[in-house]
């Protein structure tokens, strides 16, 4: 099996139906198969064959999928590209994934490297395109026979994603077509996606996230809604026009929603499921996305891309009864806490998060040592410290790089944060350690505050006192209008440690 099979299934049982939706444009399944047998004709004539690394820029879209499936139908290697990189970034990555064919939509033409190492071609997707550029309407032929492609089977490639803020020393995530086979399943098992479901998919599909949710959408034969740039209110409109029965997106982007809703200016009752992940959602937003959500059940995922990405979940049942868990393993996934020899600890205990299961990444592209690091004793090593308590729910207490050290003491940032996201008046909160004389290091808090909202740094300290031991409590609060975040929505704390000046 490989994940092209998903797509032959789809358009066989529901030819007709609508598969992708973007903006004014749809494609049903049928003519999604058809559209991706003759781009893999053309691509096949151009020289592309199994193995073939071909990166993509570009904006979610129709074409994207298409040209997703065409290189899955070929064995070629999807290599999805941040739009939001700078042109050295993006020369970089071309470069050590060893792209031969750029697929670069119109507008991003001018990321593109005046040369890369193996860069045969760049194929302009939409727009005006530069005359060096190859169109891509033009790519389109007759489909091929069934002998004339190489048999692509789970153990091949599918993939090269790379984790985010990782272009200084590329870190290429290897993941086969079984990876994404298995995290098809499992979300498809959490989730109970059905031909039913019309989700829409705000977040880009060169986050690890979204592009392993593509081969789910299609496995199941539902509607995605791709959004090319996110807006609140336009994704509550298409909601209400869609009826939209199901949505995943990033904390960040549900509070934009909340921020702008009022009652009655959209019909949102068709959503039935509503899911996050990528960072710790408040709990005002918890409490807000009933109000949006009336009819929906609730679900919390956590995902590392090494994993394709998902390895657990938090379920509606549980979503605010263990509200700071992030909930059990998926599917196929084992997941222990382990402290510095790997040795499993007991519940309560916190240590590195461990995970093992047919959706973990084969490796690092071209960097063994770094694989096996990751890899070692057949479990991935996720950086992330946490616990699991005895009900096997899992708490994440931050990344090991993030861990504070007071005093010779450990301090885990997400307990800090946690605490102070449910003060009223915080909207987000961010805790990082910096230097200090004395301790070596001191707790400090970022915080946004709510909307007209009248808080100060002692209330929150104070605050901290009455639910904290006291060496774990912020020494300093400092408030910012909004917190840096890297393309998966997440905190870059290296950047507020950068520029913090206490």
């Amino acid at each position: 099996m490989n994940l092209a099979h998903f797509l032959d299934t789809a358009a066989a049982c529901y030819p007709e139906e609508r598969a992708v939706i973007c903006e004014e444009n749809n494609i049903t399944f049928g003519a999604l198969k058809r559209r991706a047998d003759e781009l893999s004709a053309g691509l096949l004539r151009q020289g592309v064959t199994k193995g073939a690394s071909i990166a993509i820029l570009s904006s979610n879209s129709i074409e994207y999928v298409e040209i997703l499936f065409a290189l899955m139908q070929l064995g070629a290697i999807a290599v999805p590209l941040n739009h939001r990189l700078t042109n050295r970034d993006i020369e970089i990555l071309l470069e050590h994934s060893e792209a031969k064919i750029l697929f670069c939509e119109a507008v991003f033409q001018e990321l593109v490297p005046e040369k890369a190492e193996k860069l045969e071609q760049v194929i302009a997707i939409g727009g005006k395109h530069p005359p060096a550029a190859r169109e891509y309407a033009k790519l389109f032929q007759p489909a091929l026979c069934a002998d004339e492609t190489a048999a692509v089977s789970e153990n091949d490639p599918a993939a090269i994603i790379y984790t985010a803020g990782t272009a200084d020393e590329p870190k290429g995530v290897l993941l086969t077509h079984g990876n994404l086979i298995w995290n098809t399943f499992n979300y498809s098992a959490a989730l109970e996606y059905s031909p039913q479901d019309i989700e829409l998919a705000p977040t880009p599909l060169f986050h690890a996230s979204t592009f392993g949710r593509i081969f789910t959408y299609i496995f199941n034969a539902m509607t995605a809604i791709m959004v090319r740039k996110f807006s609140p209110a336009e994704c509550l409109a298409i909601i209400e026009q869609e009826q939209v029965t199901s949505i995943t997106q990033a904390p960040t982007m549900y509070r934009m929603m909340l921020d702008i809703w009022s009652e009655g200016r959209w019909d949102t009752g068709s959503v039935k499921r509503a899911v996050t992940g990528a960072a710790p959602m408040s709990a005002g937003t918890k409490t807000g996305l009933k109000k949006i959500f009336p009819r929906a059940g609730f679900f919390d995922l956590y995902g590392l891309t090494e994993a394709s990405p998902g390895v657990a979940i938090l379920t509606p049942a549980d979503f605010h009864r263990k509200a700071e868990s992030v909930g059990r393993p998926m599917l196929s996934v084992e997941v222990r806490a382990a402290g510095a020899d790997d040795q499993t600890l007991p519940p309560g205990q916190v240590g590195e998060i461990l995970c093992r299961g047919p959706n973990i990444m084969q490796g690092y592209y071209k960097a063994p040592q770094a694989t096996a690091r990751a890899l070692r004793s057949g479990w991935l090593h996720t950086g992330d410290a946490g616990w699991i308590d005895e009900d096997g729910f899992i708490f994440l207490a931050g990344r090991n790089k993030d861990i504070i050290i007071s005093g010779g003491v450990n301090i885990y940032p997400n307990e800090v944060e946690a605490v102070l996201m449910k003060h009223p008046a915080v909207k987000e909160a961010a805790v990082i350690g910096v230097e200090d004389a004395l301790w070596g290091e001191k707790v400090v808090a970022i915080v946004v505050p709510e909307k007209n909202a009248s808080c100060t740094a002692q209330l929150l300290m104070d605050f901290c006192r009455e639910r904290l031991a006291g060496f774990k409590c912020p020494r300093v609060v400092t408030f910012t209008p909004e917190l840096p975040r890297n393309a998966a929505q997440k905190i870059m704390k290296q950047e507020l440690k950068k520029y913090y000046r206490p």
